[in-house]
């Protein structure tokens, strides 16, 4: 090695050691200028950049230094590790498995990279990475638990309950594992086991957030409201989500409303701020100056509701308020009931001049009867597995005695050629380049006969609405569709398509196909146009 360069690789080395991060940088970076690919520096300038938080700069730093030095497996888990804080997973997977080939039965190893291709969507080479780790590591519960969150995401659910109770036998006192088992028997219809489950892990921690949200939901699900929304508070303490605002302001049904600003803030999607933004009128009819929030995406929509004084955006400076609420936390406060649900007509309406500028599309219109159609929602939705399906899959719908209209804002790459074929030959029409807002949505469905959406924000738009909508439901639906009926209590108009079987959707749509037929018979026999 050049001795300038072991000067200087000492001399970081002990700034480092000193926490003098800038200074070693320096000296790293100086090492650079002669000896671009110097592994040792490039490591340290790695460490250094994760030091600061700096992830991104980190992985690209010691990806560059493992191709240009040899690694302990303690070094190849660090950078690894790095990388998936970058979220280069495979980076991160080259370099777990990298320390794999000096120790196959490297524990950290194998569950560090079971979790990147779990990212990557390969779970099938995670799982045998996870089943491997559990034959190394029978007695570790953690393991086990990995093992059958990832089996559940695979949809072998019997393999996921084996799992949890492995690892709960491992380990009794295993909080989450409780709380997965319950969630796994909840999703399989087990209701009394998946409360049994939810109960065990709240005797061991009685203020296990995700114990008592996951409680609520199977509570609303099973239409126990006022147990229900009481434990649904618990959403605020899990850490998947926070509003900002002090507890001790939030509106609680118990303070006085008369005369007292209220602000309102949306919370979760855009279908949940649709759906409960009815429960703002009871406010105001109680007195309150309510000050309502919604995402920018909705404002055009809401801006002139009917329950609030203002309607701001979720950009806008928050004004002064003697209370706040978030969204989903009306029910509770206002003592909602199943009889309190529903709403008498649309609470939302379109804008008359955005209606009109679809005249173009239903110029020459005929009697056969207008229907959106919807089928995905939100990728980022932790559902969106079971609640979405591909377009291809509703082309049996399209030869009905209809006009079909894709709704879909958001058209997935996958679905596009599909898309482009079917409208092309006139089965269904692509409007998605003029939907660039929730209120040019309201305004088409305005004009149309009915809705056919899955489980997305489109189908809250629509019932709010006061339109004829048809909800494609997975097997196991969203809390708030309850089970097992084929109308909602949320919405007048509303009809659900239930699947019967985990995952068949061809018999959803066999449904919606006799029902869209019933349909057009049905306006023949009237004479409507």
């Amino acid at each position: 090695m050049n001795h300038d360069i072991e000067h200087a690789l000492t001399a970081a080395k002990k700034n480092l050691t000193a926490g003098r991060l800038d200074d070693a940088a320096g000296l790293l970076s100086g090492i650079l200028a002669s000896a671009p690919d110097h592994g040792e520096a490039l490591e340290g300038l790695g460490y250094i950049a994760a030091r600061q938080g700096d992830h991104a700069r980190a992985a690209e730093y010691l990806i560059r230094a493992s191709a240009n030095m040899s690694m302990s497996v303690e070094q190849l888990n660090f950078a690894a590790q790095v990388c998936q804080s970058a979220q280069r997973h495979d980076g991160a997977i080259a370099l777990f498995e990298r320390g794999l080939t000096q120790f196959p039965n490297h524990a950290a190893s194998l569950h560090g990279v079971a979790m990147s291709l779990i990212q990557l969507g390969e779970s099938q080479r995670a799982l045998e990475m996870l089943v491997h780790l559990c034959k190394i590591q029978p007695q570790s519960a953690e393991a086990h638990y990995n093992r059958g969150a990832l089996l559940g995401t695979m949809a072998r659910y019997e393999d996921e309950l084996e799992a949890y109770r492995q690892a709960i036998t491992i380990n009794p006192r295993f909080v989450n594992a409780y709380v997965n088992l319950g969630v796994a028997l909840r999703d399989m219809r087990r209701f009394d086991e998946a409360l049994l489950q939810f109960r065990k892990a709240l005797s061991l921690n009685p203020n296990d957030a995700g114990a008592r949200t996951n409680r609520a939901q199977t509570n609303l699900l099973l239409g126990e409201f006022e147990h229900g929304w009481r434990e649904y508070e618990w959403r605020w303490r899990d850490g998947s989500q926070s509003h900002g605002f002090p507890q001790s302001a939030q509106w609680t049904g118990t303070q006085p409303t008369d005369g007292k600003t209220i602000f309102v803030h949306h919370e979760q999607g855009f279908g949940d701020t649709l759906q409960f933004v009815r429960f703002v009128d009871r406010l105001s009819a109680a007195g309150a100056r309510v000050v309502l929030r919604v995402q920018d995406a909705l404002l055009p929509l809401l801006q002139n509701y009917r329950g609030a004084a203002e309607v701001i955006g979720e950009t806008w400076q928050v004004p002064r308020f003697d209370y706040h609420i978030p969204t989903l936390s009306l029910p509770f406060a206002l003592k909602i009931r199943a009889a309190d649900l529903a709403v008498a007509g649309p609470y939302v309406h379109a804008d008359g001049a955005l209606v009109s500028q679809w005249d173009d599309v239903f110029a020459g219109s005929t009697q056969r009867p207008g229907i959106g159609i919807v089928w995905s929602g939100s990728r980022t939705h932790l559902n969106d597995r079971n609640r979405s399906m591909s377009l291809e899959q509703l082309k049996p719908l399209f030869d009905a005695d209809a006009n079909f209209f894709a709704l879909q804002q958001d058209v997935r790459e996958s679905d596009r050629a599909c898309l482009a074929q079917l409208d092309e030959r006139g089965l269904l029409r692509d409007v998605s380049a003029r939907l660039t807002t929730f209120a040019e949505t309201a305004a088409l469905i305005a004009r149309l006969d009915l809705v056919i959406s899955v489980d997305t924000a489109v189908a809250h738009l629509a019932g709010a609405l006061g339109k004829p909508v048809w909800i494609a439901l997975p097997f196991m639906p969203d809390w708030r569709w309850q089970l097992d009926r084929s109308d909602s209590p949320w919405y007048a108009d509303a009809r659900l398509f239930r699947q019967k079987i985990q995952g068949d959707w061809a018999g959803v749509i066999a449904a919606l196909r006799v029902e869209i037929d019933a349909l057009r018979g049905a306006r023949t026999a009237t004479g409507v146009k």
